[in-house]
């Protein structure tokens, strides 16, 4: 197995009888070079020189490689093809990080191996994945805590498409607390922990503590997708320039910032359910304009699957502060791809009917928020069920309905669990 960086510093150092303070010098700490030998922080192309001056090499031979073009290039390529899947063109991209993947483990790269493993994982499906996260994570093995914990998300999606939610969160809480406890709370990783933690509580209905993880995910990131490619870009150029005038030093630091990015990039989609769970609180606290704005960055970053419930809920949030027009044109906008007979539909139907009693349109109102209790009642919906009986009783009251109004309360909580008369 190749050595890192910071492998290769540690065995340079003591074969010279180097202390970590003595490589230290004047210009770093002993703290800084032992989190370099470990692979928490990865050194500047500054730290590398004054490092190689400390042990008389030159700066490249701290890369661990005789060509260290050819690795810089290969990192390069990586980034490229990662930056397809973010595109879309994951047709194309599959077979490129494939190749990427074998030319990497022909040059005894286990970390790009694994990085290359991760993403075909990331846009994989069923067995597929499960068997790319199992290569990925024995690839990885023998590297750092931070660098091994990158396939500990995909190994919870795992968990949860087989039912074992509970086991996933477990495994994301642990790993969160370990890094911690152990001195690596590098910000890349803790983000993306944070951001899938924030996404499992939210998804079990936990909201308090979906939205302490969501904040402290939202306070690491640097900025939303177009920020994240144009940083991506910019530190892809940088190292371009430093492999031109053979700067390897600096160029594999320029590397380390743009995978960090990346992988920032690839987050996104779990980021919206930051951003969601944030928005609920804000709202619950009567911010809706607060509550408005996370909903509307979150749907612009979802996967395209999370984009329908989260325009529904948007436009509930316009319609709740009184502006029926916004909320009437998402609501149209989403309506064909909403699937008929789930809980989405029941809450689609319960939205429009509540936009129709807000114009005053009773008859359009009744008949949307009676369909809205009867999907909501067979599926076994209670959150729907819960907020569509109200208003549905309320309004039969008001239109003189009283015995209707009173049967469809009835057998709503019938329905939630209450005994009969």
């Amino acid at each position: 197995m190749s050595e890192s960086v910071g492998e290769r510093l540690r065995e340079l150092r003591t074969e010279r009888g180097l202390t970590q303070r003595e490589l230290a010098g004047p210009q770093y700490s002993a703290a800084y070079v032992s989190s370099v030998e470990t692979g928490a922080r990865t050194p500047s192309g500054d730290a590398l020189r004054f490092f190689a001056q400390q042990l008389g090499i030159d700066p490249d031979e701290l890369l661990g490689g005789s060509s260290p073009r050819e690795l810089l290039e290969l990192d390069l390529e990586l980034i490229e093809t990662a930056e397809r899947f973010l595109a879309g063109d994951a047709r194309r991209a599959i077979p490129r990080m494939q190749r990427i993947r074998r030319q990497a483990e022909r040059l005894d790269r286990p970390r790009q191996a694994g990085i290359a493993l991760l993403w075909l994982a990331g846009y994989a499906g069923g067995e597929a994945r499960t068997k790319y996260v199992a290569e990925a994570e024995t690839t990885l093995s023998g590297e750092p805590p931070p660098v091994r914990a990158m396939v500990v998300p995909l190994r919870a999606a795992v968990l949860s498409g087989w039912g074992e939610s509970q086991y996933s969160l477990h495994l994301l809480e642990t790993c969160h607390a370990e890094l911690l406890r152990d001195g690596y709370p590098q910000p890349s990783m803790l983000l993306t922990l944070r951001a899938c933690l924030a996404e499992r509580h939210l998804r079990q209905g936990d909201l308090d503590r979906a939205a302490e993880y969501a904040e402290s995910a939202l306070r690491l990131t640097r900025g939303g997708p177009a920020v994240l490619a144009e940083l991506t870009r910019s530190h892809v150029e940088v190292c371009r320039s430093h492999l031109a005038a053979d700067r390897f030093a600096d160029a594999a630091a320029s590397i380390a910032a743009a995978y960090d990015l990346m992988q920032e990039r690839a987050l996104h989609p779990a980021m919206a359910h930051c951003l969601l769970a944030r928005a609920r609180v804000r709202g619950r606290a009567g911010d809706v304009e607060g509550a408005l704005a996370d909903l509307g960055a979150a749907r612009e970053t979802a996967w395209p699957d999370d984009v329908p419930a989260i325009t529904v809920e948007l436009a509930a949030e316009y319609l709740a502060a009184g502006r029926l027009q916004t909320a009437s044109a998402l609501l149209d906008q989403i309506r064909p791809s909403v699937v008929a007979g789930t809980a989405l539909a029941a809450e689609l139907r319960l939205q429009l009917g509540s936009l129709a009693r807000a114009r005053g349109d009773h008859r359009s109102a009744a008949e949307y928020l009676r369909a809205a209790v009867e999907l909501a009642t067979g599926l076994g919906a209670r959150g729907v069920l819960v907020r569509a009986l109200r208003p549905l009783s309320e309004l039969l009251g008001e239109t003189g309905k009283q015995a209707e109004a009173a049967d469809v309360l009835r057998n709503g909580l019938i329905a939630l669990g209450a005994e009969a008369d």
